[in-house]
């Protein structure tokens, strides 16, 4: 069962990308394997898969917390499986990078993008808004469960804010930037903006494990 210490494991997983990342930047990348191979800016290598599994994880969790508001009769229940979905779904999405294909592709067509010069984030014009209006309903949908644990909330707020400046403010300062005279800004944007997202994903799980484990004890000890 995911508690907080494997939660504190995974957070550890976070950082320490992070720092292998400063230190690679700060050295100027002298091995070219290392930065193949443990570059937050790349989709397909294992900092990607392991953002990918924290949002999994947080998926496991947030459907254990579908059968515990479904065992203690709590009303509403099914809002926890689709939020399950939800996330599962966030992680496939995170290797298989649909919401930036079909975004950019949007905001390109609908004008928000430029068609001559192609963007670097194009996709969060169209994206960007949607994904805060989905945290939004999310957290609304779930408050009725989470307030039942006031921490909880506290921590799923941390989460989808964190993932929103990493993932989508930050992230659209890239149509900013460029690759020959702020390379170095653009490399420094990368590391904070997808530990972000990570940092994120950890207080989605911290805020589901807390509600899983308060739930459980207060139905426990009241049938004791």
């Amino acid at each position: 069962m995911i508690d907080r210490t494997e939660i504190n494991y995974c957070l550890f997983g976070v950082f320490s990308l992070a720092i292998v990342n400063i230190i690679d930047l700060l050295l100027d990348k002298p091995f070219w394997i290392i930065t193949k191979m443990m570059n937050l800016g790349s989709d397909t290598n294992f900092p990607a898969w392991f953002s990918s599994m924290l949002l999994a994880l947080a998926g496991l969790l947030a459907y254990q917390c579908f059968h515990v508001a479904k065992k203690y009769k709590t009303q509403g229940h099914y809002s926890l499986l689709l939020f399950s979905l939800l996330l599962f779904a966030l992680s496939a999405d995170e290797i298989a990078r649909i919401h930036e294909t079909l975004g950019e592709f949007l905001s390109k067509q609908s004008g928000l993008a430029s068609q001559d010069q192609p963007s670097n984030a194009g996709w969060v014009f169209v994206g960007g808004p949607i994904a805060v209006i989905v945290f939004t309903l999310v957290t609304f949908r779930l408050r009725q469960f989470l307030l039942l644990v006031p921490q909880s909330l506290t921590y799923l707020v941390l989460g989808f804010a964190s993932i929103i400046l990493g993932g989508i403010v930050l992230e659209s300062t890239t149509n900013y930037l460029n690759h020959d005279n702020l390379q170095w800004l653009w490399d420094i944007e990368i590391i904070v903006e997808e530990t972000l997202e990570m940092i994120g994903s950890i207080f989605i799980m911290l805020a589901l494990v807390i509600w899983r484990n308060t739930i459980t004890e207060r139905n426990n000890g009241s049938s004791n």
